[in-house]
């Protein structure tokens, strides 16, 4: 009736009386779902419908409320049994494809790579579904280069960090440098500095940049760049394509995009800046990405694109015999294993190394035989089944791999140790365990080692087998954890704990790291990165009392939130209105005058743009007024270009002059420039820019 993830566990009772039961919403949804039922009927819910394939007649019953169920859910109603050739062809009817080999592939890539070591830069864009074998084709790619001279680029992208402004680029550039967490700022910047000099690049503005990228903080032998932020980020991008021009002119280099269906905007701006360029450099950049991703550059001349089919038949064959360690399964075993994988190469592993650790076949010289009926063989209806199947078996090192997966895609034994808080020796035990299934990958030696999940689908399974109660209690430990344990840390990705904490069911402090997180990449001219992560704060923010307390925290964050709104919208966007409309609503008579006049500009620069000028200069007039009120400078130097540009645009071309003229005098660079951040545009440049063309056009 209803297809899903479910948890069983023993309620009550001892020995021989216990009783087991089942929890998750799967049950639940499966209970409503046959009440909804006639006599004589059969309701089921989406998934059910796409696992029997095409073997059905079925009759669309729309979406239905359900009790306990936020959302309609779709229903379908199962009318008769459709006639087809066989079940495989019924299961897979709507998934069929082109099968290929892979040799055509790697071919493919090979000539490519030829043609960037001559001098002329390509890219690759490898397209798959999940499983199909990307990551492989590129580490069979790196293997066919070994014996070559060139450099390797690898950016990572997480799902973690799809809002994390030039997270994979960070996170190459601290582990090509060797920059550790515990390294003091001095030598993160002497060993950013080495990177550079072998790379061939001198510049202090870009060592300057990147190490105001890694947040290398306290060493003050580079002075600060005094330029705005859309400056600097467009100075730090150009930094990096200079740092792979620099790789480049002294040898190949394989620049490797992993994931980049989670790629962050700045980090595509990145992206596509070096396509742009790459054609006259010695480059290859290999993209790999699910069919979800449109890159924009497919027509390019110098961009190809390859999408990875499923395994035919015979190679899947092959895939199952190198597995087996070239030992011959039976043959009913194995056609069991080729028609439920379909082709999809982590299924087969998966499936092939499921049955081997079953028990249930027995080796004898270079052949494996069936003890049981092949009904009992471990082959479960999907990849996650079997995925979840092979976590329930790892015993001790289930609770490992149930911490690493809600830590993350890769997870340090640093971090897994101070979050479990278990003997060096069971852990050290456990984690050999967890290596040895093949569900996880270690890099490097204890205590410094990193551990990477094979796939995301394998994270995914482990994840899955948590119960909504303990999850939320491990993504709290997890956050409390990396508070007090690796501040460095928290410091450069407070999106980090936000994630955890909103996991966890904690609002509040989840809230106040999104708002960190925005706050930093608004600074950076992130501004989509930003106004993602403000959006994320004042979502969750409703999970807070009411109040006075969360009403003043919801006109910062809306405050704070209008500057990237308007880069990435645009200053006439409904959402400016109903930012800065709702940002006066909760202003109270007393409230701070700045809030006040950061409220009332946001409404103005709408109806400026919105041509709608009666309400703009009033609004303008009145900010005026309170920055006279107030007699500050930071207030007056802005009101003053306000009514100076709507006086402009209303034809008032004497009046716009006399106060731009007064903002123009009123500027200090040192002190106002800062205002970009707030409202936009600087006012000092604003002011002049306006102020010419108001005296060009009065002669």
């Amino acid at each position: 009736i209803a297809t899903g993830h479910v948890v069983v566990g023993e309620l009550m009772g001892q020995d021989t009386a216990k009783e087991r039961s089942v929890f998750g919403e799967t049950p639940n949804l499966a209970a409503r779902l046959q009440a909804l039922a006639q006599p004589n009927q059969l309701i089921i819910d989406p998934v059910t419908k796409r696992l029997v394939g095409h073997e059905f007649e079925f009759g669309d019953l729309g979406a239905v409320s359900l009790k306990g169920f936020d959302t309609p859910v779709q229903a379908w109603q199962v009318l008769s049994i459709r006639v087809s050739a066989s079940r495989f062809e019924s299961y897979r009817a709507s998934h069929l494809t082109n099968f290929v080999g892979r040799e055509q592939e790697l071919s493919l890539l090979l000539g490519r790579w030829r043609e960037a070591v001559g001098g002329e830069g390509q890219v690759m864009l490898l397209c798959g579904e999940a499983g199909i074998g990307k990551s492989r084709m590129t580490r069979s790619f790196c293997d066919r280069l070994a014996d070559e001279r060139c450099q390797t680029i690898q950016f990572q992208c997480s799902p973690y960090h799809a809002n994390t402004a030039l997270y994979p680029a960070i996170n190459f550039l601290r582990q090509a440098a060797g920059i550790a967490g515990q390294d003091s700022a001095e030598e993160q910047l002497n060993k950013l500095e080495a990177m550079m000099t072998e790379s061939g690049i001198e510049n202090q503005d870009t060592v300057s940049l990147l190490a105001d990228l890694l947040s290398i903080r306290g060493d003050h032998r580079y002075p600060a760049l005094t330029v705005s932020s859309e400056k600097r980020k467009d100075m730090t991008l150009e930094a990096l394509v200079q740092y792979l021009q620099g790789l480049a002119d002294r040898c190949p280099v394989l620049f490797i995009m992993e994931d980049a269906h989670w790629l962050d905007p700045t980090t595509l701006d990145l992206m596509a800046r070096i396509i742009d360029r790459v054609r006259q450099m010695r480059v290859l950049l290999l993209m790999t990405f699910r069919p979800e991703f449109k890159p924009v550059w497919a027509d390019y001349s110098h961009v190809t694109s390859l999408t990875l089919s499923r395994l035919p038949r015979r190679q899947s064959a092959e895939l199952v015999v190198a597995i087996t360690g070239e030992k011959a399964l039976p043959p009913e075993v194995q056609q069991a294993i080729l028609a439920k994988a379909d082709g999809i190469p982590l299924y087969i592993e998966a499936l092939t190394e499921n049955v081997l650790e079953s028990g249930l076949l027995t080796e004898k010289n270079d052949e494996f035989s069936v003890k049981a009926s092949l009904t009992e063989l471990p082959i479960p209806d999907s990849l996650h089944a079997l995925l979840m199947e092979r976590v329930d078996r790892l015993g001790s090192a289930k609770d490992i791999a149930q911490t690493g997966a809600a830590i993350g895609r890769e997870f340090t034994y640093e971090l897994l140790q101070a979050t479990l808080e278990v003997p060096d020796s069971e852990l050290k035990n456990a984690l050999d365990l967890f290596v040895a299934s093949g569900l996880v990958f270690q890099e490097g030696e204890i205590p410094l080692a990193t551990y990477h999940f094979k796939h995301a689908l394998v994270q995914d399974a482990a994840y899955s087998t948590l119960p909504k109660k303990p999850r939320r209690a491990l993504h709290a430990r997890i956050a409390k954890t990396l508070e007090r344990r690796f501040a460095e840390r928290v410091k450069m990705e407070p999106e980090l704990l936000a994630y955890h904490y909103e996991q966890a069911g904690l609002a509040d402090p989840a809230v106040a790291y999104w708002d960190r997180a925005a706050r930093r990449d608004a600074e950076r001219s992130a501004n989509i990165e930003a106004l993602n992560h403000f959006n994320r704060a004042l979502e969750l923010l409703k999970e807070l009392p009411e109040g006075s307390e969360r009403n003043a925290l919801e006109l910062e964050l809306l405050l704070a939130r209008g500057a990237p709104l308007l880069s990435v919208q645009g200053y006439a966007s409904d959402d400016m209105e109903h930012n800065y409309r709702r940002a006066k609503e909760l202003l109270q008579e007393h409230s701070d005058s700045v809030h006040q006049f950061r409220a009332s500009w946001g409404l103005w620069v709408f109806h400026m743009f919105r041509g709608q000028l009666a309400n703009a200069r009033g609004l303008a007039e009145d900010l005026l007024a309170l920055a006279h009120r107030e007699q500050s400078s930071d207030l007056l130097v802005e009101a003053h270009r306000f009514v100076g540009t709507t006086y402009f645009y209303l034809g008032r071309f004497d009046e716009a002059r006399t106060h731009l003229l007064t903002a123009k005098s009123l500027y200090e660079p040192n002190q106002h420039r800062a205002h970009a951040l707030l409202y936009g545009q600087d006012p000092g440049i604003t002011a002049r820019i306006l102020l010419a063309r108001t005296l060009w056009i009065l002669g």
